[in-house]
């Protein structure tokens, strides 16, 4: 009966990831296909290649973990062996990487826009997400000794000297990754207008093209000029993370992303091709290189930067807007080339408002400074909701909000209320009250899919604010971890890394700061969308997608000891998912586009007022004489 009922649910899970998910994602592009207007990439050729490839790979791929790891290529039945041979010589979890091309295959194939700038790319972040957030951490508990280096694997951070090898992968994949950009960059400023029926199609138009060859050749060089490891993979890392930022940029905002590239505005009719002729190297590129090479040697950083005076001079040359090109360049090499210094201090501050706890009681009230956070927080997310939706709607957004705090304090009572936690508050209660705060809006008249679409474009930065609250009240803590270059330590008696988790003094996650990020680069997506009247729905949809795939991620490292783990996840990673696929669902309901009047009145100014008081109120003054539910914040 045990094996009959383990083969089932084995085949439960082949007909989940082989079937359903395929298909629901097919189902997912269908319905999506309408909204996104990103020009589609049809080629039955290129199309039927790429997904052989993908479906090839990945069964390379399983029948290697089945033959050598002994196993299934499941999660939930995983192989009782590593397994280094096969692709995953080539590449860590193959088997992603299959099904990532397979898509991309499949809708170029097919010719769907939807599918391949809609649903592939949150495919492959949910993969990614499901790597570091689950598979990644248990493949360290089963195999604590394994490691495994591919063929492409970047250098080691160390002070040891290169090798061919880490200079032959550095520049395959910053190749891989310059292509890639540029051709991402194109595509995705093929459409400023998402709403109209015609295109803004960016041709390149370069000058010399030999002597924008010569500044990829420069690129190329660096590699094999870095003779020791952690500037080699300092200069990696800054010029991946560079080009992510610059792909980012294009995203939200094409104008600013194409700026390096020289093109003449045409309209043409929906649909209309474009071909990349040459790759273009930005400067913030050669501007990294050159900080690499002066880390190297001051002497050959002077050959170098004659050289690369030079290539600037031809790119600033060849491209839209000079003047933009400079300072967008010059502002993500800042951000890149600095990576480790912006990381120490972003750290480092979360440390210590990590241990800034303050409070002063009056008579019977208790007034702690976290709440400060939450309150500023709530008040300019009301106010730039007001401001995006128009004074009209001003009111609703804050019965809204008021609403959303309500339930996220009832939520944190069912699940982690206890004697030490009387009014503890949780993220996930505000979206249970979403049914209850529409019904509300709806009885005050207004459109209530404006506000769904306004709230959630606010959202990622009230939580991120929020998190400032975390840090000090030491909710959403990390766990242990042994690396001091990552972790934080908490010391405060009030806080719940003491109190509640016994943790004080301990190396942990600055998990806080983990989703202060990634909530950072959803809000600016999120603002994108709406200032692109996509549709509410839509961009709720999207909200609950990214945000998912985050909270994800972030809650495998955290280390709360009142959270419950099920199946070998924790409880909000299973609420994740389903927050995904709510997403997924809620990207798929058409909803008629609302002409919304922005605009600044004293009703917005209002309701950011008493909506930041509320808030403040609800998670920074409390009753600490009294035992009472609801009564006391620690």
């Amino acid at each position: 009966m045990k094996r009959s009922t383990h083969l089932f649910a084995k085949f439960l899970y082949a007909l989940l990831f082989l079937v359903i998910i395929p298909v629901g994602f097919w189902f997912w592009a269908k319905f999506t296909e309408s909204i996104i207007r990103y020009p589609a990439i049809e080629s039955k050729t290129a199309g039927l290649i790429i997904t052989i490839v993908g479906v090839l790979l990945i069964l390379w791929a399983m029948i290697a973990l089945m033959k050598h790891g002994k196993g299934l290529p499941m999660n939930a039945f995983p192989p009782s062996q590593f397994v280094k041979k096969g692709p995953y010589q080539l590449f860590q979890h193959p088997i992603y990487w299959g099904f990532g091309i397979l898509m991309v295959g499949v809708f170029v194939l097919t010719g769907s826009s939807s599918g391949l700038w809609l649903v592939t790319p949150l495919t492959i972040l949910s993969m990614i997400a499901l790597v570091w957030g689950y598979e990644k951490i248990d493949l360290k508990k089963r195999f604590p000794k394994e490691t495994i280096k591919t063929v492409l694997h970047l250098p080691e951070n160390s002070s040891g000297p290169t090798s061919l090898r880490d200079s032959i992968a550095s520049v395959i994949v910053i190749a891989i990754m310059l292509t890639l950009g540029n051709y991402l960059i194109i595509k995705l400023s093929g459409n400023i207008s998402p709403f109209t029926g015609n295109t803004l199609i960016i041709h390149p138009v370069f000058g010399n093209p030999q002597l924008q060859i010569l500044s990829l050749i420069f690129i190329i060089i660096i590699p094999f000029l870095l003779k020791k490891k952690d500037i080699l993979f300092e200069w990696a890392v800054s010029v991946i993370l560079g080009l992510t930022l610059s792909v980012f940029i294009a995203l939200i905002s094409p104008a600013i992303g194409t700026q390096y590239f020289l093109y003449e505005n045409s309209i043409t009719d929906k649909g209309s091709g474009l071909a990349l002729s040459i790759i273009a190297v930005p400067i913030f590129l050669i501007l990294i290189s050159l900080k690499a090479i002066l880390r190297q040697s001051t002497k050959l950083f002077v050959y170098t930067s004659l050289i690369a005076i030079l290539l600037g001079a031809i790119q600033l040359t060849n491209s839209s807007s000079s003047i933009l090109h400079l300072v967008t360049s010059l502002l993500i090499f800042l951000l890149a080339a600095n990576y480790n210094r912006i990381w120490y201090f972003l750290k480092n501050t979360s440390e210590k408002i990590a241990n800034s706890w303050q409070e002063w009681v009056i008579g019977k009230v208790r007034i702690i400074n976290h709440g400060f956070y939450i309150g500023i927080g709530v008040f300019f997310a009301i106010l730039l909701a007001g401001i995006l939706s128009g004074k009209i709607y001003a009111w609703a957004i804050l019965v809204f909000a008021f609403i959303g705090i309500v339930f996220s304090g009832l939520w944190a009572q069912i699940v982690e209320g206890s004697e030490k936690l009387k009014r503890p508050f949780g993220y996930y209660g505000s979206l249970v009250g979403i049914p209850f705060g529409c019904l509300a809006v709806w009885a005050m008249g207004v459109n209530v899919w404006v506000i769904i679409g306004v709230a959630s474009v606010v959202m990622p930065w009230v939580q991120a604010i929020g998190r400032f609250r975390c840090l000090v009240n030491g909710c959403c803590h990390g766990g242990p971890v042994d690396n001091p270059r990552i972790g934080i330590r908490y010391f405060h008696f009030r806080s719940r890394v003491s109190r509640i988790s016994g943790m004080k003094g301990e190396l942990l996650h600055p998990t806080q700061l983990y989703a202060i990020l990634w909530l950072f680069i959803v809000g600016f997506i999120l603002l994108a969308l709406w200032n692109n009247r996509f549709p509410a729905s839509f961009i709720s949809g999207i909200y609950l997608i990214l945000t998912g795939i985050g909270r994800f991620v972030e809650e495998a490292y955290r280390g709360e000891v009142q959270t419950k783990i099920l199946k070998g996840l924790r409880l909000y990673q299973w609420i994740a998912i389903i927050s995904l696929v709510i997403g997924i669902i809620m990207t798929t309901i058409p909803t008629e586009q609302i002409v919304i009047i922005s605009g600044f009145g004293w009703e917005t100014l209002a309701a950011a007022v008493l909506g930041g008081l509320f808030a403040f109120f609800a998670m920074g003054v409390d009753f600490p004489y009294s035992n009472k539910r609801f009564s006391r914040l620690v």
